[in-house]
Order: C-alpha cells, then structure tokens, then sequence
C-alpha cells in the first residue's frame, strides 16, 4: 500500500510540475530559432572586397557580406542546397545556400555564414 501511495505521489507532482510550463512547443523552438539567429549574426565579421580578394580570411571565420544573387546553379528560384554566385563591390562570391527560405536571382541581400573559400550562408536576409 505505501509503494502504491509513493507511486502515486510521485506521478502527481510530475504531472503538476508539467503543468507549470506555460510555453508551447512551438514557442520553445522560435525562442531558441531567435537565439541562434542572433549568436550568428554576433559571431560575424565583414571583411572588404580587398580582403576577400586577397585571401586574408582565415578558413572557418564567421563572415556577413552584402551583394546581389546574380548567378544560380538552379532555376530562377534558389532553395536549400543551391549554390549562388553573390556581386558584392568588385568581387564575386559563390555561396552554399544552407536555409530553407527561398531566394530569387536578383535579389539584394545579407550573407551570414562560415567561409571555407567559398561561404556556407547560414542566415541569408533579404535587404529591402
């Protein structure tokens, strides 16, 4: 009888300590979406054209860099796993589109990502 009284002791406060959590699931994962987002874009540095050019990035830096998609290895409309080429100043760029959100060839925006020679876009923002 005790075992049976402990047993359901214990399931009664985890079903009340569950009860306490106010957030949905969804939430959880916007909130933690948001986090990254921001951890990315703080870990960034913006190097210039020159810089670039000159190979003075060191592999696996964090980079942002601002340009225009101009070239496509798919359709007009760029999905996760494309590769795009970026105008940005006087240098081209190409970039690994590594984020569900959809790109079009002309549009302006911001890279975030890791640069391996060629930049892995984690976080591509369009500029309105």
């Amino acid at each position: 009888m005790k075992k049976k009284m402990l047993i359901l002791l214990a399931f009664s406060l985890l079903t009340l300590g569950a009860c306490g959590n106010d957030k949905s699931e969804s939430e959880t994962v916007n909130d933690f979406s948001k986090e990254a987002i921001t951890n990315l874009k703080s870990q960034t540095k913006a190097y210039s054209d020159e810089e670039l050019q000159a190979g003075e990035v060191p592999l696996n830096e964090y980079i942002q860099i601002e340009g225009e998609i101009t070239k496509t290895d798919g359709g007009k409309k760029i999905t996760k796993g494309d590769r795009f080429v970026l105008q940005s100043g006087n240098g081209q760029y190409q970039v690994f589109n590594e984020q569900e959100a959809p790109l079009s060839l002309g549009d302006q925006v911001t890279v975030y990502g890791e640069y391996y020679g060629i930049i892995k876009g984690m976080l591509i923002e369009r500029n309105e």
